[in-house]
Formats: structure tokens, sequence, C-alpha cells
């Protein structure tokens, strides 16, 4: 849920989000630009069942792999903050260090997009524990 909600609140803010995932031995690197690119959305309009997407905890994540993405995500940000070199923006690099191989994918936006879409039908920001029926620690959120 977390990713939608920094999504969506990008996505509100008109703010660019320097976007990173990582999975075992595999990484992913890109930018959502409100009004020059897709947004997370586009890709996942809604998030899977919590049984279909195990945590890094649970799956397990090479060491190194958090800081190779990070340095993306770094090198992206600063290239956004000075107006320089080609961004990420629309673009998805992935990375597979098994087999040590780089491919970028092309990313366009989708025009049924719920959240930056021709016609949105999210337009502010979703409670995401009660949309993912969380129970929250905290006794001020419990019910």
């Amino acid at each position: 849920p977390t990713r939608y909600l920094v999504n969506d609140a990008c996505v509100l803010a008109k703010k660019p989000n320097v976007h990173g995932s990582i999975f075992q031995f595999e990484g992913q690197a890109t930018v959502f630009y409100p009004g020059k690119g897709p947004c997370y959305r586009c890709l996942y309009p809604e998030p899977p069942p919590a049984d279909m997407a195990p945590s890094c905890q649970e799956a397990g994540v090479l060491g190194v792999l958090p800081g190779l993405i990070g340095v993306i995500q770094a090198l992206e940000t600063i290239k956004l903050i000075l107006g320089k070199g080609d961004s990420l923006v629309g673009k998805l690099i992935c990375f597979n260090t098994l087999g040590m191989e780089i491919n970028t994918l092309k990313l366009k936006a989708d025009p049924a997009c719920p959240m930056c879409g021709e016609k949105p039908t999210i337009k502010e920001l979703i409670d995401y524990e009660e949309f993912c029926s969380l129970r929250a620690s905290h006794p001020a959120h419990a019910a």
C-alpha cells in the first residue's frame, strides 16, 4: 500500500516520484512524473493480494541490491534538481544481477488510469489501513 500512497500523493501534488524496487536478485528504477509520463497506477492499477506480494524479509534480497538501486535513485534526483541529462521518466531500468543483465523498457501512460488518466476516479488520498483491512497497532487508530 505504501507505493500507492506515495504515488497518489505525488500525482496530487504534481511532484516527481523517483521510484525503486527490489526483489531477491532483481531491481528496478524509474521516475514517475505527473504530466510527463505514466504514474505507478498506470502500470499497477490496484495492489495485489497480500499473499501474492511477499515482503523482502520473506523472499530475501541480495545485500548490495538496495545500494545499487538507491544510487540510481540518487542520480535521478540530482538530474531532476539540476535539470540536466535524460531522466528515467517514461523508462524503467531493470537489473538482473544473477545474469548481470540491464534492460530498459519504455513506459506509457494509461488513458484509463484511475489516478492520472483522462477521467481520474481517485481525487484524494485513500485511507490505506481501511482499504487494505489492516488493523493499526497504535491505540489512536484502534476501532
